[in-house]
This record gives C-alpha cells, structure tokens and sequence, in this order.
C-alpha cells in the first residue's frame, strides 16, 4: 500500500504540466533570443523581424516542442524504484538523495499555428501548455518511514502545482532605428509585439494546509485541507520590448522585456475544489474502525485573473560565417507558472560546417529550480526551406538512463 501511494504520487507529479516560447530555442537550450528572425522574433526580440529580409512562413504544426523534467529522478532511478517489491533504506535515501528538499517538475509544449512576416511586421499563432509544480521531501520520507517527528506541516509554500495553456494571437512590428544615434557609432533598433491571449485552461493550487501529528498519549492526528482553483475560457493580454545593436560586425548584443501586463482573465467557468481528511486519536486497536474522514466539494468561482510574469532577457552573440556563439541571461521579477525569479544562463553555438547542414549545441546552466539542459540538433537548408529536428537531455550530458527529463523538437521554415 506504502509502495503504491508513493507511485501515484510520483507520477502524478512527474506528468503535471517551464516554456518554450518556439521550437527552434530548444535547439539552443533557450540561448536564443538574437537568433530569432522573422516569425519567432514576435516571441524572442521582434527589433529582429526584419532581419532576413525575406517573406517568412510559419506553417501548423511544423514548429512544435514539447519538454518533460523534474529535479531528482533519472530514468534508471525510476526504473529502480519501480521494479522492487520492497524497498530498503538503501533504495529509498537513493530516491531522497538528489531531492534537495523538494521533488520539483516542470513540464511545457508549443505548437505553431500559423505566422507570416510583411516588410517590417509579422502576424503568428501558437498554442501553448506550461506548468509546473512541487512536492516536499518530507511528505515523500513520511510515506516511505512513517512518522519519525513528533509533528508534520505541509504548506502551499512546499507543495503545490499549476498548469496553464491558452492560444496567442500576436502582432510585431520592428526594425526601427533610435533617432540621431551619429551614423558611426553602433545603432540602436527597436521593436514591439503584441499578443491577444485566449485561454483554454488553468488550474493552480490556492491553499494547502496538511497538518500530521502523532505521539503515544495522543496517538495520530491528521487534519488537511486543499484548495484547487480551476478555469476553463478566459481572455489575456501581454507584449513584449526588445531591443538590439550590432555592436561590431562580429558581435552583438540585445535586451528584451517580455509578458509586460501579461495577464489571463478567467471568465467563463470556474471552480473551486476543497479535499478535506481528518483524523483523531486513532491507536492500533483502531485499525479495523474508519480511521479516516474526507470529503470534497465543487462550488462556482468568481472570475480571477492569472499573472504571467514580466521577464527580463539580456544577450550576446558573437558572429562568423561557420560557427555562432551566443549567451543569454533570463529573470524573472515574481514567480508564475511561466516565470521564475531564479535567473539561469543559457549558452548556444551554431554551426554550417557545410552550407545545406545547420547544427546545433546549447547549454542551460543549472540552478536552485533547474537542472543543467544540454541540446543537440541538426538540420538540411535549401535556398527557400530548413526542416531541423533537435533533442534535449535534463542533468546529463546526452538523453538516457541518467536523464532527468527530456524535450524534443521539430522546426520548419519557408521563406520567398
């Protein structure tokens, strides 16, 4: 029974829905902001949307990628755990070891809709799913060990989950130069995008409060509650700034803000769910009574609105005809379902060691929320079309048994 709720509890995790913002970054592990150019620019720095200086097509489907991964279990790990009928000390601190106080998971999907670029504006569509969420290291020894503390409480603060998915409509327009910068020194351009958000779903954890005792004059007590928000239908809004400067020939920099006002309004219909258990003094000749009382009701929501978080981007690239280098450095100003106030680093190199063969490598720096990301892709390019694929790994440097977590993508481009 032990093993079986660990499982669930697992799992469940491990399956609830951090973000692509398009398909191509997964090619870079998110170092990607002055290599998008026009569609993918309305999304990373639309100042680049004029930068091919072509008519640039963004087809359904063919610019998609979907990632899965959490901060402790590798697949061999799981693969352990799962095929043990019983589990000794061993084996569960080998589960505990790498959780850090929390077992934490993020998981996120983008798919292109449509996009065009026209001179210096672009109109796209994408739909996307992220989430994220935790579980407290302690609630898992707690399952694993049974009690061995006087008393447990578990808060929102180390448990909770949240899963948003909507669809964009955005507009960009860029390529402006800043005024009376002289002509010898680097230009400044500038650009704007705009997006239109419908929200499909979201759910997000309100309260927790799970509160487990147990002592010999008293024996156990338990008493928890939890509150899940839900929505279905809502309209949003955000925009994106960016900014960029060629500031050599070689080299580059750029700076963006994005999700600025970011915000989905929940409208159409909402509810909240309260799971409630309880229970009192119960002792060993107890075992054959209910030891438990729970319930849960449904009840209509009044309309709420979902923060998406401002974010702020800074990067460099360093540029050759063979082979692009390139940094970027996110943070986030609040913590959302989309957005987190621990900065990471990401680093990117492209290479064409043969004019129709793009490849790809990137690195995403670990942190105290993120493992370390390493991708890989390849590509074929033909004068008016690139088809790519590119794979992810989480915590190791290639995907496998040592993986935490792994994202695949596909990206396609035609342009006249």
């Amino acid at each position: 029974m032990k093993k079986t709720l660990i499982c669930t509890l697992l799992l469940v995790f491990a399956l609830s829905l951090t973000a692509i913002s398009t398909a191509k970054s997964l090619f870079f592990a998110d170092s990607y902001m002055l290599r998008a150019f026009g569609v993918e620019a309305n999304y990373w720095n639309p100042a680049r949307l004029t930068e091919h200086h072509h008519i640039d097509l963004w087809l359904p489907v063919a610019n998609s990628g979907i990632q899965i991964n959490n901060n402790a279990l590798d697949l061999d790990t799981y693969n352990f755990f799962v095929t043990q009928d019983t589990l000794s000390t061993e084996g569960k601190e080998r589960i505990l070891r790498n959780m850090d106080g929390k077992l934490s998971a993020e998981a996120s999907a983008n798919i292109s809709v449509f996009g065009i670029t026209m001179g210096n504006t672009a109109l796209s569509g994408a739909t996307h799913v992220q989430g994220k969420g935790q579980i407290s290291e302690k609630l898992i020894r707690l399952a694993f060990y049974g009690n061995t503390e006087d008393e447990y409480h578990f808060t929102k603060a180390n448990s909770n989950a949240s899963v948003i998915s909507y669809v964009d409509l955005t507009y960009g327009a860029g390529g402006f130069k800043i005024p009376f910068i002289p002509e010898n020194y680097p230009q400044i351009v500038t650009g704007l995008s705009a997006s239109l958000l419908a929200g499909i779903k979201n759910l997000e954890t309100k309260e927790v409060d799970l509160r487990f005792s147990s002592t010999v004059e008293s024996g156990a007590n338990l008493d928890s509650e939890v509150l899940i928000r839900s929505g279905i239908g809502g309209v949003g809004y955000k925009a994106m700034l960016g900014m960029y400067s060629e500031i050599t020939p070689w080299l580059e920099a750029g700076i963006t803000l994005d999700n600025l006002f970011g915000a989905i309004n929940w409208n159409i219909a909402n509810e909240i769910t309260r799971y409630t258990a309880t229970a009192d003094s119960i002792y060993i000749t107890d075992i054959e009574d209910d030891l438990f009382e729970s319930s849960d009701t449904t009840e209509n929501a009044d309309p709420y609105s979902t923060k998406l978080g401002t974010e702020l981007r800074l990067a460099a690239m360093y540029k050759h005809p063979i082979v692009t280098v390139s940094a970027d450095w996110v943070q986030g100003f609040s913590e959302t379902t989309v957005s987190s106030k621990v900065g990471r680093l990401s680093l990117g190199a492209g290479f064409l060691p043969l004019p129709f063969l793009p490849l790809s490598l990137g690195i995403s720096l670990p942190n105290s929320s993120h493992p370390v990301k390493v991708s890989y892709g390849i590509g074929v390019k033909s004068l008016g079309n690139e088809f790519s694929i590119a794979v992810q790994s989480f915590d190791s440097l290639i995907p496998g048994y040592k993986s935490k977590g792994i994202a695949l993508a596909i990206a396609t481009r035609v342009w006249f």
